[in-house]
């Protein structure tokens, strides 16, 4: 039975697709390099993120990279959205006394502002951010908050965040409402895909809060 659930942020329970795609844009074009169009950005972005500039950007330009992304981000930040039925799922989580942990690559200095504008704040029981590569994290997770990985779910949007979840020994749960397509995400192997999170809790109720 599943008693804890971790959730990656962007393009789980948030769409922040396309505030992401132009703070990039507007990075890289500081860097000298072209921007990408939406398609081309979403096909080709990938975490951990900075694997993804180091292709892209002179090396030169590397440490100026993160200021100039904030920057970028902040002007769009509003367009920051809750995802449909993220709510719903969360609440039915705390219905549930289920455990409910973030882990994602949002910078500390964004998540807060995104936390209010999207209603989350008090429904998420721990955060760890800011996680350039969630592989370096997952242990520990499980090790402060004493989570049994048997009864563990982590749901992301992300190859990354599956093999994530491989890595820590819990189970992956993939939602199509972010940025890889399911192509990318069946490669991962996660033990379950859903369209939505509103699927996922129907998986749930009708499971007995389990995977299988």
């Amino acid at each position: 039975m599943i008693r804890n659930v971790i959730f990656d942020w962007s393009g789980t329970l948030v769409d922040d697709l396309p505030a992401v795609w132009r703070a990039s844009n507007h990075a890289l074009e500081q860097a000298g390099v072209p921007a990408m169009p939406l398609e081309q950005f979403r096909r080709e972005f990938r975490l951990p993120a900075r694997d993804f500039y180091v292709e892209r950007v002179p090396k030169e330009a590397l440490p100026d990279l993160e200021r100039w992304f904030l920057d970028g981000f902040r002007q769009v930040q509003d367009s920051v959205t809750p995802l449909p039925h993220a709510r719903d799922f969360l609440e039915f989580c705390r219905e549930r006394n289920l455990r409910t942990f973030l882990l994602s690559a949002v910078h500390p200095a964004l998540f807060a502002h995104q936390e209010r504008a999207s209603g989350f704040v008090g429904l998420l029981d721990r955060t760890y951010l800011g996680a350039h590569d969630k592989k370096d994290l997952i242990h520990r997770i499980l090790e402060e908050n004493a989570l049994d990985p048997a009864q563990t779910i982590f749901i992301g949007d992300m190859r990354h965040d599956i093999e994530t979840a491989h890595h820590g020994g819990v189970q992956a749960v993939g939602v199509l409402t972010g940025y890889d397509n399911l192509d990318k995400l069946r490669a991962a192997k996660p033990h379950l895909i859903v369209e939505r999170l509103s699927e996922l809790r129907r998986h749930l109720e009708d499971t007995g809060l389990s995977l299988a």
